[in-house]
């Protein structure tokens, strides 16, 4: 049987929110949010709650909740063709995640080779790409 509070504390976890944020805007202490966490029947309410304050579908890990219509309507997170365009952001995410880490460990062995075979050329030319990439997320962060 899953863990409805450990599947929930991962996902708040893994978002990067506050979990004292998150405890203020529910209004329950921290200790309470813990001690929720460590529910493993934790009430498909409060994960709806949690899911509104994070911005999380939790109906992509939970399914049977869309089957509850008193947690579904005004403030409910799900919607119907939301939780698609929901999953796809998570999972675009994670590729972009993904990606940029392969990017970066790809530049990494590039400089390494460039180095070991005295290839200055390209090591300047692969400094200034990672330069150019800085300078630009920095402008656009203005």
């Amino acid at each position: 049987m899953m863990h409805r509070g450990q599947i929930v504390e991962k996902i708040v976890r893994k978002t990067g929110y506050s979990l004292t944020k998150l405890a203020e805007r529910l209004d329950v202490s921290r200790n309470t949010l813990y001690n929720r966490f460590n529910n493993a029947n934790l009430g498909y309410r409060f994960i709806m709650e949690v899911g509104n304050v994070i911005h999380y579908d939790f109906t992509l890990d939970f399914p049977e909740m869309k089957k509850q219509p008193d947690l579904i309507g005004e403030n409910g997170v799900f919607t119907p063709g939301r939780e698609d365009r929901s999953a796809d952001l998570w999972r675009l995410e994670g590729k972009y995640a993904n990606l940029l880490e392969k990017y970066t460990k790809l530049l990494g062995i590039l400089v390494k080779v460039a180095n070991e075979n005295e290839l200055h050329a390209l090591k300047q030319e692969i400094i200034d790409l990672i330069e150019k990439d800085a300078i630009s997320d920095y402008k656009k962060n203005l």
